[in-house]
């Protein structure tokens, strides 16, 4: 709820003041990539005692059961239609043809504003010209 408030006022700031820089403090479970396991600069154990002590998922999910607002029933009847909303979205994003480089730095400023130099986007090697 917390954030909600905070992007609704973000949203308003930015629209009647102008731009807002905001921080969001989050933990990141995985690596940042593929070949990056995200155990080599800190322990499993530092990994999972921060997911059992700072899970938002988990912290709503035991909230919600906790405050007898929705069952354990509910709660995975929940999860699974969210899952299947996202498997599709995954599927049909996976299926799509790929956006331009233009959109790339679509709707990012407003007013007049040049394009930056693209650098390694483009059907070349490694994305670069052909």
């Amino acid at each position: 709820l917390s954030v909600r408030e905070c992007t609704k006022f973000l949203k308003k700031h930015a629209v009647e003041v102008g731009p807002i820089v905001v921080e969001f403090d989050t933990y990141r479970y995985h690596g940042h990539s593929m070949s990056d396991p995200g155990i080599t600069y800190r322990t499993r154990d530092e990994v999972a005692s921060v997911r059992a002590a700072r899970d938002p998922v988990a912290l709503v999910k035991s909230w919600l059961i906790d405050k007898e607002l929705a069952t354990e029933a509910e709660v995975k009847g929940i999860e699974k239609r969210v899952r299947k909303v996202v498997d599709e979205a995954v599927a049909k994003a996976k299926a799509a043809t790929p956006p331009p480089p233009g959109e790339l730095t679509r709707d990012i400023y407003v007013g007049k504003y040049e394009h930056p130099r693209m650098v390694n986007v483009g059907p070349g090697p490694q994305g670069g010209p052909a």
